[in-house]
């Protein structure tokens, strides 16, 4: 459970940057200012909810490598620490 609320947040915080970042990348000519003005314009045009595109599509990959890594972690500290707990 606390691994899926980590992939959530983890894809809460980090999703707008990767939309601006991917909106950067794409862009034809100069559209764009930097990362501050490719904000502020998909804000002013598509309204605040676009920074959070494809949010579900990118929490549905990250969520089983949160759970695995988290899982794994446990166990490998169990197996050379001999103790439980993060």
């Amino acid at each position: 459970v606390s691994a899926t609320i980590a992939s959530f947040v983890g894809n809460l915080l980090a999703n707008p940057f990767d939309v601006i970042k991917s909106r950067l990348q794409n862009m034809q000519g100069q559209m764009y200012g930097g990362m501050a003005d490719c904000a502020k314009q998909t804000i002013a045009k598509e309204g605040i909810l676009a920074l959070w595109t494809g949010f579900t599509p990118a929490f549905i990959k990250l969520t089983p490598y949160v759970v695995i890594s988290f899982s794994l972690l446990e166990y490998m500290s169990v197996v050379f620490t001999g103790k439980t707990g993060i």
